[in-house]
């Protein structure tokens, strides 16, 4: 859902969710009621059917009943059943932020899959591994994962298993600044989840597209889809999707300068998440309760949500959060005129979303490094990131930018600032009125 999945998805069973790293949610959709039941022995069948039910209430509880029905397989060299209990605790394990050990497990139930020659199986790990790829960023990786599951599960003819990767997909590219193309997937995903009345997944990618409204600036879009995606989760009591419910709530009266009712609503998905051991979830919440704050310029709070969000992150090794996290914590530093450290945090998060390929993101941290050396008088710098800016207004920026063509505009620019100076001058007065008209925009209509 910036998460977006995101995705319940859960940016963590989930991923936006969002994003936004959203935020979005990232959706693993587990899609275990596609698997092949009839291969895995009816006790481990039962222990782990026992156990997706408190995968939401009570993680701890569904986690000690896998691991059990894994020692059970195990003991038994049931590969069908090893397989099936590897996933759910891959899943578990993904949900707290134990990414590497969550990988390990996809790889072990894919390895036993393509044994066993069970396509429903290599479908869903390939979907499992593609989201470990997504949380991480590394998002052409994580697409080849997501298309090669959706291709097997719509050559099977299973239409709603493949809207999972089809999420997935979407939300990639409303990272990407590809919205378009992520609104026509999240509304086919929601059209087939209402004809086949799966309510689970009828909730994630209704969280997944308010997101990506709200970054479209369509609030009452995105309210209209998150208040029947709340009603929803609690009667199905998925506190997961819930908790990103109320995050995305906030979200809308965020961006709409409904101070209050923001904070209540972000508040709530807090201690939420909290409960849930909810690490990405927790690191989203924080980066809008301290863009909260800050509007409030109450700073000291700002900063405090703005590091524990960035820890979070860190610990999770959310490359595109960490970026986000990073340009929070140099507005917050340009709010309180401190320009120069503002630049050293913006030096850090550009590297991480150009490479990203976040053209929305990139943006917004050009924008920010220009505001800071006009500030200081640096004209040669604000020039550079004039262009910059400018660059990523472009749609193809995040297909067509690399290194080498950065490099290029950066010498190219020095080079004209060398030799025409008169030129740079008029550029640079054209500049300042140009900058005056982004910051007022940027603080009247900053999205999270």
């Amino acid at each position: 859902m910036n998460k977006i999945l995101t995705l319940s998805e859960l940016e963590r069973f989930c991923r936006l969710f969002l994003p936004g790293k959203s935020s979005f949610l990232l959706f693993l959709m587990l899609g275990f009621s596609s698997l092949a039941h009839t291969q895995v022995l009816p006790g481990i069948e039962a222990a782990v059917e026992e156990a997706q039910i408190y995968r939401n209430s009570e993680p701890q509880r569904a986690y000690s009943l896998a691991s059990s029905a894994l020692k059970e397989a195990l003991k038994l060299n049931h590969e069908p059943s090893m397989a099936r209990v590897y996933r759910f605790i891959g899943a578990l394990n993904f949900m707290t932020g134990n990414l590497d050990i969550a990988e390990r497990q996809f790889d072990s139930a894919l390895i036993l899959y393509k044994k066993l020659n069970d396509e429903k199986g290599i479908a869903a790990s390939l979907n499992n591994l593609g989201v470990i790829y997504q949380e991480r960023s590394y998002y052409p990786k994580a697409l080849e994962y997501f298309e090669e599951s959706v291709a097997i599960k719509l050559r099977l003819g299973d239409t709603l298993g493949a809207t999972s990767g089809m999420v997935n997909t979407a939300t990639i590219h409303s990272y990407t600044g590809d919205n378009r193309r992520a609104i026509d997937t999240f509304e086919e995903v929601i059209r087939i989840t209402t004809l086949k009345r799966d309510t689970a997944r009828l909730i994630d990618a209704s969280i997944n597209l308010s997101t990506v409204w709200i970054n479209e600036r369509k609030p009452q879009n995105a309210l209209v889809l998150l208040h029947k995606a709340r009603e929803l989760s609690e009667i199905t009591g998925d506190n997961y999707s819930l908790s990103y419910c109320f995050n995305n709530i906030g979200g809308v009266y965020q961006n709409t300068f409904q101070n209050d009712k923001a904070i209540t609503y972000f508040n709530m998905a807090l201690a939420l998440r909290d409960d849930l051991s909810d690490i990405a979830g927790l690191a989203t919440t924080l980066n809008n309760l301290g863009k909260m704050y800050a509007r409030l310029n109450l700073y000291d709070q700002a900063l405090d949500s703005y590091f524990q969000a960035l820890q979070y992150n860190q610990q999770i090794d959310d490359k595109r959060s960490i970026a986000i996290s990073l340009n929070s914590i140099a507005e917050l530093l340009m709010k309180k005129n401190d320009f120069n450290a503002a630049i050293e945090y913006l030096y850090k998060s550009i590297p991480i979303a150009r490479k990203l390929e976040l053209r929305q993101e990139a943006r917004s941290m050009f924008a920010n490094m220009l505001v800071s050396y006009a500030a200081i008088h640096q004209l040669d710098s604000v020039y550079v990131y004039f262009a910059h800016f400018n660059s990523t207004i472009d749609s193809s920026w995040y297909t067509e930018h690399n290194g080498k063509q950065e490099l290029a505009v950066e010498q190219t620019v020095n080079k004209e600032v060398e030799n025409d100076k008169i030129w740079f001058y008029l550029i640079y007065g054209l500049t300042l009125v140009f900058v005056a008209v982004i910051v007022w925009f940027i603080a009247k209509n900053k999205y999270t």
